[in-house]
């Protein structure tokens, strides 16, 4: 990814590495102003003049701002300032509603100096799968431009009935230090551009605003359950919340305005967890906060977290799942926002066209006019085959991380759709694997999380024929069998608990059947449709032990093979193994590593006690999080060692930040800490292990229950210290042998 992005809701700004974005086809990297799946202003370019200016730093890591400054360089003519006597800053801002950008001149030197500020702007109202390159038929678009005053304004009215517009605003602040001349907009070839002249004296400064306000009216309405369509009601602001039909109660409060998006996004980071006593984890676990709270939006029903930016900053299901329980302890509203919105868009019909069954979940929903005009099949797309287990597997840990019953009882008619999709429709064969096959045209052929066309193949290289059975994903199922067959123990519901207790145990024995590679201590990648499994060494088989699917004893060996340098790259685990004939490091599943599969792994590793292997992959996470800007964790990066490269070579159109990557740290932590929360039976244990680089952790404010809890842990004389300094959980804490309490809260 080239450049910085800052989001707010559903608007974000991709820019390059000054935060600007260059005219036509210079703009490469498909920078601009995005909202609803839509490029609403495609170039800003921004110089003074005369051009004397350096850069001195840009700051992008707060997740709705970024700040950008320069200095003047030697002088080359007498007419020029002297060196680094000016400063120039930038300031841009999402906030919902709009994007804005502040600068300020200041002069430090002892006479004043005359410059011109000079913008120039665009929009082309661009379909989010024409900037990535699609090959897709767009429309025509005739785009309407007009200056008045301080004011430039482009407008296109879509093919199904959505008239856009973007209003930029430039407002000069003079002050009593120098002069302005009033800003006034000419525009040329669907270009506006702007001239503000002014004059700083010495000491002086001079400041002015640029506002970018995108607005959209008419057009379809949001859809209720089961329809398509996703849009807006009549004369709504790009910030407002879509409206259809819901479930009593799960709708979430009317849109903010820009004040209480900033509140609020303060307020929730000075709520999240902070983690302490490890410098380099600390400020890693912080940003990740950061990034979770910019990549949530609301679409009706709560917070909820886009895949990521800027290429998938719309509802997912597989990565707004995994996302939502990776973060479970910090952030459990997540969570039910998740699950709400994913409920509402839960699958009522078959429709081919778009890979629905009743009761599966949703892979993918796009707003913008390709999908709202029927050219690609996302409105939504329903092509994903762990989607329905991992939403199972969420809302059964979310009960148990928060004791919510209230929700879980709204849920339950979901949840047994879900079910019976997995019976219904994940096993049409009736074999006992969830397989998945394409039948969408135009639609995904890989529905697993690698969806890559090339990613299930075998040894010999060729590619897997489906339906396919992917190993994780019957660990998913595995998973969502046993959770819900103790939870409807719970409410009573015996026969339902036992069905789903034979389903469990049925496939767990197949599973082992048929997936265990035993002379390679190997669990096979997939089944495919002539259920030949896939003999290839990948991380998904780390996936498996996030699970208890397989036997101590499997599970044992499979653990000591992830850790072979093959898979294990020095800096996380590789999705292919580097002996594979398809292996490639810089391929997108074959051969990448990819940090939440990573954090999967680690996950599952120490479920099953597996605790040397699972160090070793904590360190190789800690080198690569260092070695990334802000230690920001990318979507995923090139699969080379420690031998080939000392740090992790980025891979070049990686999403960052990616909500499933910034979440890792939360994980981690939650391992570390080793929590096993069953908040409906008021009952929380803790085992926890620090790896040997971290002498002690300290953790305020985890949520969990009815509140929040917050430990210390330290290691000292061999023994492993928790002193439970807060608990308002409601939870009575039972810390595990190895480790020893020595205070606990009440």
């Amino acid at each position: 990814m080239h450049g910085w992005v800052i989001k707010e809701n559903d608007l974000f700004w991709y820019g390059d590495a000054e935060g600007l974005s260059a005219h036509g086809v210079e703009n490469v990297s498909g920078h601009g102003l995005y909202t609803r799946d839509t490029r609403v202003l495609s170039a800003l370019v921004w110089r003074i003049e005369p051009d004397v200016w350096v850069a001195l730093d840009a700051l992008a890591e707060s997740g709705s701002e970024s700040v950008y400054r320069y200095t003047n360089r030697p002088p080359r003519a007498d007419h020029e300032p002297p060196r680094e006597s000016l400063l120039v800053e930038r300031r841009q801002r999402v906030d919902g509603h709009c994007f804005q950008e502040s600068g300020i001149v200041r002069n430090f030197g002892d006479r004043a100096v005359r410059l011109a500020v000079i913008y120039e702007v665009a929009a082309d109202f661009a379909d989010m799968f024409e900037v990535r390159g699609f090959q897709v038929e767009a429309p025509a678009r005739a785009i309407r431009s007009r200056v008045s005053g301080n004011v430039c304004g482009f407008s296109y009215s879509s093919s199904d009935g959505r008239t856009w517009e973007t209003r930029v605003q430039l407002a000069a602040h003079p002050s009593h230090a120098g002069e302005m001349t009033p800003v006034r907009w000419t525009e040329s070839a669907g270009v506006g551009r702007a001239e503000l002249l002014i004059t700083v004296d010495a000491g002086g400064a001079a400041e002015w605003t640029l506002t970018v306000r995108p607005e959209v009216r008419g057009g379809t309405e949001f859809p209720a359950a089961g329809e398509t369509g996703i849009g807006l009601s009549v004369s709504e602001n790009v910030s407002s919340h879509p409206r259809g039909n819901a479930a009593e109660g799960l709708r979430s409060r009317p849109a903010r305005n820009a004040e209480d998006d900033a509140s609020s996004a303060r307020g929730w980071l000075n709520g999240a967890p902070t983690v302490s006593g490890h410098e380099a984890f600390g400020r890693w676990y912080e940003q990740g906060m950061r990034d979770i709270r910019m990549l949530q939006s609301d679409f009706g029903f709560g917070p909820f977290l886009v895949a990521g930016v800027p290429w998938y900053a719309v509802p997912f299901g597989r990565d707004s799942l995994i996302a939502a329980r990776q973060i479970l302890s910090a952030a459990p509203e997540v969570a039910r926002g998740t699950l709400a919105t994913l409920a509402h868009f839960q699958g009522e019909r078959v429709d081919t066209e778009r890979d629905e069954q009743p009761g599966k979940i949703l892979h993918e929903l796009r707003d913008g006019e390709l999908a709202r005009s029927g050219k690609v099949p996302f409105r939504p797309y329903y092509g994903s085959i762990d989607a329905t287990p991992l939403f199972l597997i969420l809302l059964a840990d979310y009960w148990r991380f928060t004791g919510d019953t209230p929700f879980l009882t709204r849920m339950l008619p979901h949840a047994e759709r879900a079910l019976a999709w997995m019976a219904d429709y994940g096993d049409r064969d009736g074999d006992g694997f969830i397989e998945y096959w394409r039948e969408a045209e135009g639609g995904i052929a890989n529905q697993g999380w690698k969806d890559s066309g090339d990613s299930m193949v075998h040894a010999d290289g060729s590619l897997a024929q489906g339906p396919i059975a992917l190993a994780e994903v019957q660990a998913y199922a595995y998973m969502a069998y046993v959770a819900w067959r103790e939870i409807y123990r719970e409410l009573g519901e015996p026969e339902e608990a036992e069905r789903l207790a034979r389903l469990a145990d049925g496939l767990r024995s197949r599973f082992l059947q048929h997936f265990w590679l035993e002379e390679r201590n190997e669990i096979a990648m997939a089944l495919d449709g002539n259920k030949r499994p896939l003999c290839v060494a990948s991380s998904n088989m780390g996936q498996v032990l996030w699970s208890d699917i397989l036997p101590s004893e499997v599970a044992e060996r499979v653990a000591k093979r992830l850790l072979q340098p093959d898979l294990f790259s020095g800096f996380g685990i590789r999705t292919l193994s580097a002996k594979e004939l398809r292996y490639n490091p810089m391929s997108y599943h074959n051969g990448s590593v990819w940090p939440h599969d990573t954090s999967l792994v680690f996950a599952g590793l120490v479920r099953h006690g597996a605790w040397e292997e699972a160090e070793q992959i904590f360190e190789g996470l800690m080198r690569a999080q260092a070695q990334f800007p802000h230690h920001r964790l990318p979507e995923l990066f090139c699969g080379f060692s420690r031998e080939e490269s000392p740090r992790p070579v980025p891979y070049p159109v990686s999403c960052s930040p990616q909500a499933w990557a910034a979440a890792v740290p939360a994980i981690v932590l939650e391992n570390l800490l080793g929590l096993r929360p069953d908040a409906p039976r008021g009952e929380l244990t803790i085992f926890p292990r620090l790896p040997a680089s971290m002498q002690e952790l300290k953790v305020h404010g985890l949520r969990l229950g009815r509140g929040k809890l917050s430990v210390e842990i330290a290691r000292r004389d061999g023994c492993v210290l928790v002193d439970v300094v807060e608990n308002t959980t409601g939870l009575r804490v039972d810390v595990m042998d190895g480790a020893k309490e020595v205070m606990s809260a009440s």
